[in-house]
Formats: C-alpha cells, structure tokens, sequence
C-alpha cells in the first residue's frame, strides 16, 4: 500500500504535541521545572495545530472533511473532538501558568491534559482497526500509535527543560519521563509486532531497526543517561527525539505497507 504521509505526519506531529504536554502536566503535579511549563503548552498547541493540517491535506476533495465531522461516529470526527479538547485544554493551562494561577487550578488542567493524551494518541491509532485486515484488527495497534507518542513527546520535553537550563533536579526527572516514553514504545511495539505479524515478514528490517532500535532503546537509552548528567541533557534529548521521531514514522510506515489488499478500500474511506 502507498504510504499516506498527510496521516502519518498527523499522527507523529500531534501524538508529539499530545505527549509534550502530557509532560509537562505530569510535572506540573510533581513540580520540578520553572520555566518550561508555559512554553512547552504553547509548542504543543502548535504541533497538536500542524498535525491537524496534515490530516486534512490528503483528501482530493477537503469537504469531505466536513461530512466526517458531522457523523459523531466517524473515527475523523473522534480524532479531531479529542485533539481539540486537548488543545484547549492546553491553551488554558499556559493561560494559567503566564498568570501565576494558584496550584490547585493548574494541577486540575494538567490531570485533564493527561486523560486528553492518552485518548488522543489511542484514538489515532483504533481509527485504523477493521475486522477485515488481521494486521489493523488488534488492540495492539493503537496501543502501539500510542507508545511511540509517548516516546517523542517525553523526550521532546527533556530537550525544551535543557535548552531552558532547569535545574538538574528537573532536567534528570525530564530524562526519567523520556525513559518511560521509551519502554512504553519499546513494549508496545513489539508487542503489536508479534501480534500484527509484522515482526518478522516482509518489514521486519524497517521494524527492528526503526521502530524498536531507534524508537524504543534510544529514548530509553538516553533518556537515562540525560537522567544521570543533566549537564548534557540537550545532546542526549536531542538524540533521543531523533529516535523516536524515527520509531515513530516507521511503525506508521510499517502499518501502511503491510495494508496493500485494502489501498482500494482506504482510498474511499480515509
């Protein structure tokens, strides 16, 4: 099947922003960081803005667009409600932290932005699920979409908290989250692997290369490694996006390729 690029750079570029700002939410409630909060909402926002672009720009027609949202079924209409609620819930949350907000308001605008991640990169994944294709038909698919988000999000955060110069009690709690981004990719991408059969057929390289070496050990990796010398929290970071952002790509290249009896099919549908 011809690799859709406009809906895997929607998925890479807002499961990205999702997971950013899920980090930051997640240190909101810890409290480590000073000044990489706001920043990082506002950055989400705009890669949560681009990726939303990318998914329309595949339709020949974009009304069609339109007609998705207007069916509350529609896997379209279900990504775009949940990438919304998250955008603004990340927009009130950056709101909030510009205007010194009390604690107990943030904190609740970070614990919705977390559930709104979650949901979003999930949902991203189950849209593409269908009985008729083994491959698609398993929850690990969208578990998988989901790890990979992790992945690049958290990891995408631990270089925003270096290149701000946080303390390095922030910046090595920023490489602990780019770690668990990375076993949550790691995991749940083999996992669909084996259980997408993808693992060892015909993408089997792109698969344990992409997805699983670069996507999943590198964030782990150096993740771990910005956890124990902040002082090169941004070289590490930096090598650490780079991997998942390839993992990222590839596990959505893998799912595509392996879906060639249906290209007729998701010419209508998607």
């Amino acid at each position: 099947m011809e690799i859709q690029w406009s809906l895997v750079l929607f998925t890479v570029l807002s499961g990205a922003g999702a997971w950013l700002f899920a980090s930051a939410a997640i240190d909101e409630l810890k409290g480590t960081t000073k000044k990489t909060a706001f920043p990082a909402a506002i950055l989400a926002v705009v890669l949560l803005a681009v990726g939303g672009i990318c998914s329309v720009t595949h339709l020949s027609h974009p009304e069609r667009m339109l007609a998705a949202l207007g069916h509350p079924t529609a896997g379209i209409f279900l990504e775009a409600l949940l990438l919304g609620i998250l955008a603004v819930v990340a927009i009130v949350y950056a709101i909030l932290v510009k205007r010194e907000a009390s604690a107990g308001a943030r904190k609740v605008f970070a614990v919705l932005g977390i559930i709104a991640a979650i949901a979003l990169t999930f949902a991203c994944g189950a849209s593409y699920m269908m009985s008729s294709h083994a491959m698609w038909d398993t929850v690990t698919l969208p578990l998988a979409y989901l790890g990979t988000a992790a992945a690049s999000g958290t990891a995408l955060y631990l270089v925003l908290c270096a290149a701000l110069k946080e303390s390095d009690e922030a910046i090595s709690f920023a490489g602990l989250l780019a770690t668990a981004g990375g076993v949550l990719a790691l995991v749940l991408g083999v996992v669909y692997g084996v259980a997408g059969n993808v693992a060892f057929g015909d993408q089997a390289a792109i698969f344990w290369l992409a997805v699983v070496v670069c996507g999943g050990v590198a964030p782990i990796v150096f993740g771990y490694l910005a956890s124990k010398k902040p002082a090169s929290g941004l070289t590490y970071g930096a090598i650490a996006v780079v991997g998942a952002l390839i993992g990222s790509i590839g596990l959505r290249c893998v799912m595509w390729l392996v879906g060639s009896a249906l290209m007729s099919l998701f010419g209508v549908a998607l």
